[in-house]
């Protein structure tokens, strides 16, 4: 219950700061719904996965980089945590696309490495859609 706290604490700092929130659907063989806002470069990144019982939803966090910030794409690396099935770090890689007038609706890839730890990890390869809500239009410098 601490983390959804914290998580809303976070979301809540970023309205002031004007960050942008964006909503995403990543489909893979363990799909997840995602909520994160932008703080320029930075993005944090709360996940659940879906097609699941609500007692196993799979939550995740994650502090994702652009590293390469244009206005039509961005790529990005993170770091975070998830709990229930395959606990453990969570290593992200990916890119999003947009390539529409208005930078709203945008295309991602991303390949995850969940769940590390002394035993195993496991590999997760995922594509889908993206919607900032806000200003999207004005670009990255947002």
């Amino acid at each position: 219950m601490k983390k959804i706290y914290l998580l809303l604490a976070m979301c809540g700092a970023g309205l002031s700061a004007h960050a942008q929130l964006n909503v995403a659907y990543h489909q893979s063989g363990l799909p997840f719904a995602s909520v994160s806002y932008d703080f320029g470069r930075f993005h944090p990144d709360f996940r659940v996965g879906t097609d699941a019982f609500t007692s196993s939803l799979d939550p995740e966090l994650t502090l994702n980089y652009k590293f390469v910030n244009k206005e039509d794409y961005y790529v990005y690396g993170g770091l975070g945590a998830r709990t229930n099935n395959l606990a453990g770090a969570v290593v992200p890689v990916g890119i999003v696309v947009f390539p529409f007038a208005k930078k709203r609706l945008g295309f991602h890839t991303e390949l995850s490495v969940i769940g590390i730890s002394e035993d195993a990890a496991v590999l997760r390869g995922s594509w889908g859609i993206k919607f900032r809500f806000g200003r999207a239009e004005e670009g990255p410098g947002i």
